[in-house]
């Protein structure tokens, strides 16, 4: 069995956070599943207590929703907003990637080319270990703008809770996760080689592709929410 939780043990309210943020990105966790804590808490190995920290920072996050009188279930993604979260990234990432080639440092450059060449060395099989390393690469082209207004717009951008879901849905598709790592390779040529315009081209050929990838899998996607 195992041991209780103190409420102070972070640590593994953590693990139990990142493990169900996972299980939803991936499908594991459908859309509209009902989340039974007992059962829940049972199958990860964990008591409850940390299991209904874990819940209820997800909920904070946007990750699950309650019903008063019925319990937790798992949201799923909406493809309004995902075409609303794509067409501001299309709008303002490209032209802050062009701005912050114009001005990156030879570190900066470096930096971009390690993360790129572990991208094609490893690139992550789990979604939530890619997601952040994909998360690694788009902010390092665009951290150097010199419009931190712009910067920060990005960064609340990609940590609304529906990019992760929204990654979770295109690595679904093999292929997919394959064109973005060479789409990714040659934006880094560009930014290295400081062709800024390039760079804006390509990163808006890029998210254009990647939304139409996303929003053709989910008008496919039958909801077959279940009861865990």
């Amino acid at each position: 069995m195992p041991r209780p939780l103190e409420r102070s043990d972070t640590r593994l309210i953590n693990e139990v956070h990142e493990r169900l943020r996972e299980m939803i990105a991936t499908g594991e966790l459908l859309p509209d599943t009902r989340l039974f804590q007992e059962r829940l808490a049972a199958s990860l190995g964990v008591s409850r207590t940390p299991l209904r920290e874990a819940l209820l920072r997800l909920e904070r996050e946007g990750l699950v929703y309650t019903v008063p009188g019925k319990g937790m279930f798992v949201q799923g993604l909406v493809p309004e907003q995902a075409g609303d979260l794509y067409q501001l990234r299309w709008i303002i990432e490209p032209f802050a990637a062009r701005l912050a080639c114009e001005s990156a440092t030879p570190e900066q450059l470096e930096r971009i080319e390690a993360i790129q060449s572990k991208h094609e060395r490893e690139y992550p099989v789990d979604v939530i270990t890619a997601f952040k390393s994909n998360f690694d690469l788009h902010t390092s082209l665009v951290e150097q703008c010199p419009n931190r207004r712009m910067y920060e717009m990005l960064c609340d951008l990609w940590a609304h809770n529906s990019v992760l879901l929204m990654f979770g849905y295109y690595t679904h598709n093999v292929g997919a996760v394959s064109n973005m790592v060479a789409e990714h390779r040659e934006i880094v040529d560009a930014f290295i080689a400081r062709d800024c315009l390039a760079v804006e081209q390509l990163l808006k050929k890029h998210i254009e592709e990647a939304s139409e990838s996303l929003l053709k899998s989910l008008q496919g996607y039958k909801n077959t929410g279940r009861e865990i």
